[in-house]
This record gives structure tokens, sequence and C-alpha cells, in this order.
């Protein structure tokens, strides 16, 4: 009983530490937000990005410890035990440095597993970053009005489990090392440098292809056909070779 209540005041305690440090914590390239728990980042972020004064065109990034409500691809759920995995949403109020936006969730991909540091990931098209096959990251792009809102969810202090069956049946889940608040902030830092620069095709797809598995074989998840990644093609599909020949996939989820 002693010892469990000693565990129980020591994660409060560092709960505290977490979310003192992450309030006073400022990035150089964007407008920095930390809640202490929300349902999700994406709607917060897009309600804080409405009340935000309009002269300001930084990119709006909102984290918190503990999101209760998050969504993934196809409004499926995110799901967080609120034990300190990273949930955060990246707002760009302002046009990206890149064209066409369907290279976006690649080139958020490459910023997110780049941040990460770790040369065991890699990704799986077009953003999931994966550790020895279980995946650690999502990113989830949506757009409202002129902004555009980039969710990214990291497994940091816990591992969620992934149903293996029915219509959210997807790859097991895996995590990596660090601290939830420091990798929030280098992801959000280094979206925040990206959208100050230049960026164009070749580049994205260069860069993602160098971080990517090319020799995983994947599963469509809606119809279970087993595939191969070839190459990208300039505008971010996937070319991918399956029993019946090649073809490019525009909006399929890959397991």
């Amino acid at each position: 009983m002693l010892i469990s209540l000693m565990r129980r005041t020591h994660t409060l305690f560092l709960a505290t530490i977490t979310q003192t440090r992450a309030m006073t914590t400022t990035c150089r390239n964007v407008d920095w937000r930390w809640l202490e728990t929300t349902p999700s980042t994406m709607d917060s972020a897009k309600e804080l990005l409405a009340a935000r004064d309009t002269n300001d065109a930084r990119p709006l990034a909102v984290a918190t410890a503990h999101q209760t409500k998050g969504r993934g691809t196809r409004g499926r759920s995110w799901t967080d035990d609120g034990r300190g995995n990273v949930a955060l949403t990246v707002a760009f109020p302002s046009e990206i440095p890149l064209t066409p936006v369907t290279l976006l969730p690649l080139r958020v991909g490459t910023v997110v597993i780049d941040a990460l540091n770790d040369s065991r990931l890699s990704l799986k098209w077009p953003n999931d970053v994966l550790l020895d096959g279980g995946k650690v990251a999502g990113i989830l792009v949506e757009s409202d009005g002129e902004a555009i809102f980039v969710g990214i969810g990291v497994n940091v202090a816990s591992v969620p489990t992934v149903p293996s069956s029915g219509s959210d049946r997807g790859r097991r889940a895996a995590k990596v090392g660090g601290d939830a608040v420091a990798i929030a902030r280098s992801i959000a830092d280094g979206l925040g440098a990206w959208s100050q620069g230049r960026d164009d095709a070749m580049n994205v797809i260069t860069d993602w292809s160098a971080r990517a598995d090319w020799t995983a074989e994947l599963e469509l998840r809606e119809t279970g056909e087993r595939v191969k990644p070839v190459r990208l093609l300039p505008d971010g599909r996937l070319r991918v070779r399956g029993a019946a020949g090649e073809r490019a996939l525009v909006a399929d989820y890959l397991l």
C-alpha cells in the first residue's frame, strides 16, 4: 500500500514538472501553446487560430499531455491514455512553400522522423513512422478555409492496443524513447522552420524515399491485397506492384 502510494505521488510530481516546463516552453519558429488536456489538439488549434491576431503569420502549435477525443484518418479514433504521449497540431495560417499540396503529408513525415532522430525508424506511405514494423507516429492533415492543420501523434510513454480485425484494424503500435515535451517542441519548430523556406516536389520525393523501407510488403486495409512499393510519383502518389501488376495509390490505406 505504501509503495503504491509512493509511486502515485512520484508520478504526480513528475507530471507537475512536465506541465510546468511545457507551459514555459518557447519555440523559435512557431507560436507555442500547451494545454493540460483537450478533447482534440486539432479542434483546439482551429479555435485558437481563429481567436488570434490576424496580423500574426506564424504557424500555431498546440500540444497536450492528454487528448481525450483524438482522431486519425477517415474519422478513426487515435487512442491516448493520458500517460504522456505526443499529441500536437501545427496550424499554417498562410500559404505553405510547396505545390502540389498533396506532397504535404510526405514532407511532414520527413520532418517528424528527423525530429525523432532514431536511425531504426522508417516511413510508410504516406507519412506513418515505423519502428521494427510497429507504428510509432501518425499524421492527419485537414484544411479550414485558407489554413492547413497538421495533427501529429507520437507514442512515447505508452503503446495503444490496435484492433487486428474489423473496420478499425491497423498495424501494431510501437513507441520511441524520449521526452514528450521535447519531441513535440522539436517537431513543431521543425515544421515552423520548413514553412519559412522553399521546397519543391523533387526535394520531397528524394527526402521521403531515403527514409522509406522499399523492401516491405504492405497490405491494403480495405481489400487485404498484398503489394510492394515501387516508387513515388511527382504528385505524391505511390506506385505499387500487386498480383494484377503495377498501379498508383491515391488515398488507399496501407497496413
